[in-house]
């Protein structure tokens, strides 16, 4: 099958999972699907934009986590996919003065947004270097090193970023949505162990 093909694929399929989502929920919305590197971005257009994005951004990251388990149970090899609506995962949120979400409201989400330090609104370059900088600490001074809370797409980008180190682990610890991940040294086999 070709990369057209198998796109072609995963965009009905992704399109078809959020439909029926969409339909449970009892939302309205289009999806756009598009190709980003080696991830795929699904644009979603729709008036209920505040609650499909939720408090702080929680829905939009649970439906993300939901189809992309869904994807993945399907086939183990699905680029990962990262759903978009209004521009809200760029931090270009400013078009929800209408419906349930106020100006008002959708400032005071905004505004932590931006000022907020933690790893959870952090862009992926970002993650990435954290998450080198956690490994090498760990390296340097034998000691795990926690990071700060973050939802599962950020985790994600953690783990993936050190899954080929084999001097260090990753493990996320936590209840909920939101967890921490730690970084520890790899634990290495002696003699004794592989007798």
């Amino acid at each position: 099958m070709s990369e057209i093909q198998k796109f072609d694929e995963y965009k009905s399929q992704i399109t078809h999972i959020l439909t029926t989502m969409f339909d449970y929920l009892s939302l309205e919305g289009t999806f756009t699907v598009e190709e980003r590197g080696q991830k795929i971005g699904v644009k979603i257009a729709s008036e209920d934009a505040g609650r499909i994005i939720g408090r702080k951004g929680q829905t939009l990251d649970s439906l993300q986590l939901i189809l992309n388990r869904i994807l993945f149970k399907q086939d183990e090899e699905c680029p990962h996919v990262m759903l978009d609506i209004d521009g809200y995962a760029n931090g270009e949120r400013d078009r929800h003065s209408n419906g349930e979400e106020g100006s008002s409201r959708g400032d005071r989400q905004r505004r932590p947004r931006r000022e907020h330090g933690g790893a959870s609104h952090a862009s992926s370059e970002q993650l990435e270097q954290q998450a080198r900088d956690a490994a090498m600490e760990v390296k340097r001074w034998g000691e795990p090193v926690k990071l700060p809370e973050m939802n599962a797409r950020d985790r994600r980008i953690i783990h993936v970023t050190l899954k080929d180190d084999p001097e260090v682990t990753t493990e996320s610890i936590g209840e909920g949505a939101m967890k921490k991940v730690v970084v520890s040294l790899a634990q290495k086999e002696t003699a004794a162990d592989v007798q």
